[in-house]
């Protein structure tokens, strides 16, 4: 195996200390592991075929359903400010 380090703060450093069951590196490596198959399949080559497929599929739904009044800009910025009000 290859040696990789990172540097963390104090405050995590003291965190994981006190957690001394935890294999560590292997928590790292899983979590790097996890993250680089994330990272792959994001750059990964579109399949042309499958996307204009789904987009097709998409616009038929869209026709299906119809227009519609609602405005989810509205709704959001509903939602923030009740939750700044908290």
């Amino acid at each position: 195996m290859e040696v990789v380090s990172f540097k963390v703060d104090g405050t995590m450093k003291k965190r994981m200390a006190r957690i001394r069951d935890l294999n560590w590196s292997e928590v790292l490596r899983e979590a790097v592991e996890r993250r680089l198959d994330l990272e792959e399949r994001l750059r990964a080559p579109i399949d042309r075929r499958r996307a204009l497929d789904a987009a097709r599929r998409m616009d038929e739904f869209r026709a299906h359903v119809g227009p519609s009044e609602y405005d989810s800009t509205k709704e959001i910025r509903r939602w923030r400010d009740l939750r700044r009000r908290s």
